[in-house]
């Protein structure tokens, strides 16, 4: 094999002997799932069963707390024997709740059920993304395995969101919940047979080198993690606030603006399919070129299209570029501010605190986005509050940037 050929194959997600496009594959069956239920849930509830909009709001809020809760116990416990039954039992939590969904009235039950999916979900996807990190082949960067991964999440939510009304007009709720609920299941059974067997080997490695791995001495050492994961985890934070606002309260503007429904559903989609393209791209991208120079271009970037929303309000064609370049921020910041974090982790901290603290921004920033977006905007108007927001954020972003260059770098990573 020729080195244009070899490196050709490293490119490729899918070729064959690649270790992680069993983690592909399984986050983009994931993602696909709970998109599709996320898209079926609120008009289940409404046309369904005659819920008003807050208990659908409170129900679906249930969800992204119960994941917040579950990801540092989770990232806290991680080890290599233990990678199965985490992933087996958030599988069977998640393709569990799919199933019973269509099958009661109550909502309290509804409710039970969406944090039984929330735990599943986290304990899925933070090991999942550990799994990554732990199996990723010496020769691929860690910002390119991560732009892959990030790649197939995104193309996982724009497949399941397009999908869950086809599915649900053609089979009906009932039957189409069923169905849903084959995807965590089968995404967790093609992990679980594609797990890499190396990866047991490697961190089983680091677990015998006669110190204490327990989840209580893993959680003592969150003091020790480098500033770059707090880092991580504020980014992952701004991209889900931002994109709260934005799909919360960027309609209400455009419509008072006088776009029509359809072209604010285009921008939305003009949104998420550069977002999804954006990732996809940087896993050969990063696979060249280092990403962490990106993040904070990218995070300005971010800020200046919340703060531009309400100048261009008006104008749907540059609403549009707003919206690509908000796609373009949201898709290389998921991929560069996880990147930088594992990078800056040495390899005897725990990893899995890492992808716990990635994914708690990630639900933290679902979770408290529109509330605060909503509060804000009762009090100063929807227009301001785009912009106080992204005055706010980057505010935040500065204040961390200053504070991390006067706290003492960890030692090189061992090799």
């Amino acid at each position: 094999m020729n080195e244009g050929e070899a490196r050709r194959r490293r490119l490729n997600p899918f070729s064959r002997g690649n270790p992680l496009a069993a983690s592909y594959l399984c986050v983009f069956l994931y993602s696909s799932g709970e998109a599709a239920l996320h898209v079926l849930v609120p008009p289940y509830l409404s046309d369904g069963r005659g819920h008003g909009p807050g208990a659908i709001g409170t129900v679906l809020a249930i969800f992204g707390l119960s994941s917040l809760l579950t990801r540092l116990p989770v990232g806290a416990g991680y080890a290599a024997d233990r990678v199965r039954p985490l992933l087996l039992v958030g599988g069977l939590l998640s393709a569990g709740a799919f199933a019973v969904v269509p099958l009661t009235d109550e909502l309290v039950l509804f409710g039970a059920l969406m944090a039984m999916d929330g735990v599943g979900w986290a304990m899925a996807t933070t090991t999942q993304l550990t799994v990554l990190v732990a199996s990723r082949p010496s020769h691929l960067s860690i910002a390119s395995a991560m732009g892959w991964y990030s790649g197939f999440t995104g193309l996982g939510n724009a497949v399941g969101g397009a999908t869950a009304g086809l599915v649900a007009d053609r089979l009906g709720y009932t039957a189409g919940f069923l169905v849903l609920a084959a995807f965590p299941a089968l995404a967790t059974a093609v992990m679980l047979r594609s797990l890499p067997g190396q990866l047991a080997a490697a961190t089983r490695a680091r677990d015998d080198d006669g110190k204490e791995h327990n989840a209580l001495s893993a959680l003592r050492s969150i003091r020790t993690l480098p500033m770059a994961v707090f880092g991580g985890a504020l980014i992952m934070f701004f991209i889900n606030v931002h994109n709260a606002l934005l799909s919360t309260f960027q309609p209400v503007l455009a419509l008072a603006a006088g776009l029509t429904l359809t072209q604010i559903g285009l921008l939305a989609s003009v949104r998420s399919l550069t977002s999804s393209v954006t990732r996809i791209a940087s896993g050969p991208l990063f696979a060249r070129v280092s990403g962490r120079s990106l993040t904070t271009p990218m995070f300005l970037l971010g800020v200046a299209t919340l703060y531009l929303v309400p100048v261009v309000r008006e104008s749907f064609w540059l609403q549009a570029v707003v919206f690509a370049a908000a796609g373009l921020s949201r898709g290389l910041l998921r991929v560069t501010g996880a990147a930088s974090a594992f990078e800056d982790t040495r390899d005897d901290q725990p990893h899995g605190l890492v992808s716990a603290f990635l994914h708690m921004g990630l639900d933290l920033g679902k979770v408290l986005g529109p509330p605060i977006g909503g509060a804000l905007a009762e009090w100063v108007g929807v227009a301001t509050m785009f912009k106080v927001a992204a005055i706010a954020l980057l505010a935040a972003y500065l204040t961390f940037a200053l504070a991390s260059t006067h706290r003492h770098p960890n030692p090189p990573r061992t090799t």
